[in-house]
């Protein structure tokens, strides 16, 4: 049996648009759950620049309350890894850390909406856009991405 797919998430271009208002924030997490609810052991991470500000507790409440038991850390803040290649960018050099850390094994996706932060072409990135945020379109990728990494 495969181990379960692990999602680094961002929040601002993804789980709502970018600069967008305070009523807007989240707007776009509920598309989010409805996939993750479909695959069950796939566990969360939050990857976003948010981690720095909030304590993982308070991200957490971001969450329904059927997914935020599967929320299971954030990533650490890495300025550079001399262990990761100098091409992975920023963000995919956090996630390759976490991974190392935790779950070195286990298959991952991260959503996120800043291609330059992670290496040229990366496999495991879900790019959304940031004016829009996670939209049906990523919803019906996102979903194959995981049907292909639990199977």
């Amino acid at each position: 049996m495969k181990p379960a797919p692990i999602v680094f998430l961002d929040f601002d271009g993804v789980t709502h648009p970018e600069l967008c208002r305070t009523d807007q924030l989240f707007t776009c997490l509920p598309l989010i759950e409805s996939v993750l609810r479909c695959h069950a052991p796939a566990e969360v991470v939050i990857s976003s620049s948010w981690r720095e500000h909030h304590p993982f507790k308070e991200l957490r409440e971001f969450f329904s309350e059927d997914i935020a038991p599967r929320m299971v850390g954030c990533t650490p803040v890495v300025h550079h890894h001399p262990d990761l290649p100098a091409s992975a960018g920023l963000r995919e050099i956090e996630c390759r850390t976490w991974l190392a850390a935790n779950r070195p094994d286990q298959p991952w996706i991260a959503i996120d909406d800043v291609p330059w932060l992670f290496s040229p072409g990366c496999p495991n990135l879900l790019l959304t856009h940031h004016r829009v945020g996670f939209a049906p379109a990523n919803a019906a990728h996102f979903h194959s991405i995981l049907e292909r990494l639990s199977s």
